[in-house]
């Protein structure tokens, strides 16, 4: 029987846009998100997944849930005992 050691580590990032008193609200189509969504969001995902990946000896997997891969960023990290 193997025996496993786990922990959990959260990164969780709000996104936001502060507009004029005067807006009337979605005048700029979620623009703001959309942007986030097409520039900002990628370079974060890419940058995690090469930092986690930057150190021998881990196994690197994306996983799926259930939940939106839209909302979330899930990745499984387990280390490679006597690879290194």
């Amino acid at each position: 029987m193997t025996y496993r050691e786990e922990r959990s580590y959260k990164i969780e990032i709000a996104v936001s846009a502060e507009f004029a008193e005067d807006y009337a609200g979605e005048q700029d189509g979620y623009e703001w998100h959309e942007r986030f969504e097409r520039v900002v969001r990628p370079r974060l995902v890419r940058a995690v997944l090469e930092a986690l990946a930057s150190d021998p000896g881990w196994r690197i997997t994306p996983v799926s849930r259930g939940i939106s891969a839209s909302d979330v960023l899930e990745v499984n990290v387990e280390r490679i005992i006597g690879e290194d």
